[in-house]
């Protein structure tokens, strides 16, 4: 084996070349299919690994209205995020039928720092949520702590921070104690948590669900928030009746599906357990008889929440097919390159052959040959597919900023390179151990 490598490097030198040729076409094909997969890979990621996949959202439709079908213009339906009124999310809380519960929302509106030096304003997402969020999602505290369920019932004015957010309004991360105005009151800064940002933002996927700016910045008591006088904005549809009507900036949260219920079921039993609650609570609506509506109910997990949202793109995934059959095209241009490549060298074959070299030798050989050519392409395809992730940075279509090459893409390339050298090699290498000696060294 270790002869057959030998003449495998030593045949790429006689042939500068169509070695080089060989070898740029290779490299293009892994840079335009790793691109590609790089971010498909990203944005197909888990987004919290080892809790997404006990997580569930929960939805019961109580509005008191037409079906959204019925509510749809011109055949085209309103997003639909599975959220439910305010008062359902309380009485579910209340009952806590699962191990870990919270209902939440973001929202985008301004906090001021009042007593830091130089009051600074900051525009920004945060989390409006119950106690639970953060032993359920996992947000890690850098300092302080999270309130409480007692908190959360009193509505108590307290909130928690991120880093970044501490560092920008007082100047340090340590900020627990501070004030920060939000709506109309203020809140104790309680705790400082380290970033928190999963990919997508499966939580709340009504804006921008793979945006590293979509980052939420604070997270603060439901209850509190709302007596703040901050709207929530956004809803899946209001009771028909409400005495207040969604507006373009703010939702009535006590008649309008405004926050989205997310629970932790690590079994099975608790999962088939919360979904007959789920059904009963729905079929005690009684209220909804007169609006058409069977009971509704659904739990929903992240992944196949995520694939029923259809949060990754069509056209990335488009890209990636289209960046593999040109890895194919240039893989058959390799192939039809070796070809030629091995055949001339019939008569050397055909005098190696009548000395004893066994066909597998010959076959061998020439495989490595393949195999090489298309390492030294997957070397060069890791420059090119890192240019190729950056000029996608440069593009901003909200998901983009994610493309980039991780550890296990890096192995990915080579592996893809050496199965391309196999796949491309093994037909020229089979023609050239058919090579009948006899008639190679008569014509010599």
């Amino acid at each position: 084996m270790r002869y057959n490598l030998m003449l495998a490097w030593h045949g790429l030198k006689r042939f500068p070349r169509s070695t080089i040729l060989a070898v740029l076409t290779v490299a293009m094909g892994l840079a335009a299919t790793m691109t590609t997969l790089a971010l498909l890979h990203q944005l197909t990621a888990d987004p919290l690994p080892g809790r997404s996949g006990h997580l569930y959202l929960a939805w019961v439709d109580t509005v008191r209205a037409k079906p959204l079908a019925i509510q749809s213009l011109n055949g085209i339906n309103p997003s639909n995020y599975h959220r439910i009124k305010l008062d359902d999310a309380q009485e579910m809380l209340h009952e806590h039928r699962a191990t870990w519960q919270a209902a939440m929302t973001s929202v985008y509106t301004e906090m001021t720092a009042n007593d830091a030096v130089h009051p600074h304003v900051k525009h920004a997402y945060l989390l409006a949520t119950t106690a639970e969020f953060q032993p359920m999602l996992g947000v890690g505290l850098r300092s302080g702590r999270s309130w409480t369920a007692a908190e959360d019932a009193a509505r108590a004015p307290v909130v928690v921070i991120d880093e970044a957010l501490a560092q920008e309004l007082f100047g340090s991360i340590q900020a627990v104690g501070r004030e920060l105005k939000i709506g109309s009151h203020e809140f104790q800064v309680i705790g400082v948590s380290a970033p928190f940002s999963p990919q997508p933002h499966f939580y709340d996927l009504s804006a921008m669900s793979f945006s590293g700016s979509r980052r939420d910045l604070a997270f603060v008591p439901l209850g509190a928030l709302l007596d703040a006088g901050v709207d929530l904005a956004g809803n899946d549809g209001c009771d028909e009746d409400a005495p207040k009507k969604r507006t373009m900036f703010g939702t009535d949260a006590a008649h309008c599906a405004a926050v989205s219920y997310w629970v932790d079921l690590p079994s099975k039993a608790q999962v088939d357990a919360f979904g007959d609650y789920l059904q009963h609570y729905a079929a005690n609506q009684k209220a909804l008889a007169g609006f058409g509506k069977p009971p509704r109910s659904e739990l929903t997990g992240v992944g196949a929440w995520l694939s029923k949202q259809n949060v990754v793109p069509d056209n990335v995934r488009l890209n990636a097919w289209l960046a593999g059959s040109f890895l194919l095209l240039c893989m058959a241009n390799v192939a039809g390159l070796l070809a030629a490549r091995f055949l001339r060298r019939g008569g050397e074959i055909g005098i190696r052959r009548a000395l004893g070299a066994p066909r597998v030798a010959i076959f061998q050989q020439h495989v490595f040959e393949a195999s090489l050519i298309c390492l030294l392409g997957g070397l060069l395809a890791w420059p090119l597919t890192l240019f190729g992730l950056w000029t996608l940075r440069l593009q901003d279509n909200g998901f983009t900023d994610l493309a980039r090459l991780d550890p296990s893409m890096f192995g990915a390339l080579f592996a893809l390179a050496l199965a391309v050298g196999l796949l491309t090699g093994w037909l020229p290498a089979w023609r050239a151990s058919r090579v009948e000696p006899g008639l190679q060294v008569k014509s010599a």
